[in-house]
């Protein structure tokens, strides 16, 4: 049964969406989510951008996310921790607050604050100050912060994927293929999400429910209240066999003193 829920991933590049789609694919499944993953740029290779594109249409078909870009026509450029002091900025910044204002998302999915590459570094920043912009007295916002050049000091949330889901995400994740030509990640993918299992083991797990699973998937998870991000206290694990809770998902206890 559908929930009406709205996800929006914030993907620096494409094939991001795929990389760290495992929840987004999950709530796609098991609640009937609209998924829209949202390239806020086509990388910075300007002979790639047309090509790019089209990849990206093709993995998000298969998948089944819709898409858009964040700007029109190849997506935004430049988008990078220095470039937030270049004038165009905020015109950026509003353009993305505008589109988050048509969607009214319940998630918003984006890079972790130190995922080390510039241009998901970037992209966290925009996001944060798009939401800064004209959010006052709007609905709470759920954001899941993902990794993948650097891993999260704090992750608080573990989603399995089970077998099935794992090859459609890569059957997916090859649609990219100027970027697996490039760097074959795909074939690291699975490995990847093994090790995130071991990581959350130790950094989630202890005291709670067992990873016995396979492959999954580390989030951090925090509130876009009164203008804010507000930290989440709570942990989760969530295995490939268990439903989502989306009581937790949707109403995360906060710490009294967030961000």
């Amino acid at each position: 049964m559908s929930h009406g829920l709205r996800v929006v991933i914030c993907s620096p590049h494409p094939d991001d969406e795929i990389l760290t789609g495992a929840l987004p694919l999950r709530l796609l499944h098991e609640q009937g989510a609209t998924v829209i993953n949202l390239a806020i740029t086509l990388g910075s290779n300007n002979s790639r951008r047309q090509e790019r594109c089209r990849e990206l249409a093709q993995a998000c078909g298969l998948i089944g996310f819709s898409w858009r870009l964040a700007d029109q026509p190849h997506a935004f450029e430049r988008i990078n921790p220095q470039a937030r002091q270049a004038p165009d900025w905020p015109a950026k910044a509003a353009a993305l607050a505008a589109i988050f204002a048509e969607i009214n998302p319940d998630f918003i999915f984006l890079p972790h604050a130190a995922d080390h590459h510039p241009t998901h570094e970037g992209t966290h920043l925009l996001v944060l100050d798009a939401l800064a912009l004209n959010r006052q007295g709007a609905k709470a916002i759920i954001l899941m912060e993902t990794e993948f050049w650097q891993p999260m000091p704090r992750p608080n949330l573990l989603v399995g994927l089970n077998n099935n889901d794992l090859a459609l995400m890569l059957a997916a994740l090859t649609s990219h293929k100027g970027e697996i030509a490039r760097n074959p990640y795909h074939l690291s993918q699975p490995a990847r999400m093994m090790d995130n299992i071991r990581r959350g083991r130790e950094l989630i797990g202890q005291g709670k429910q067992s990873a016995n699973f396979l492959f999954g998937e580390l989030y951090r998870i925090s509130l876009w209240q009164d203008n804010r991000q507000r930290e989440v206290k709570e942990t989760m694990v969530c295995g490939p066999d268990q439903g989502l809770d989306l009581d937790f998902l949707r109403n995360p206890a906060i710490e009294r003193q967030g961000k």
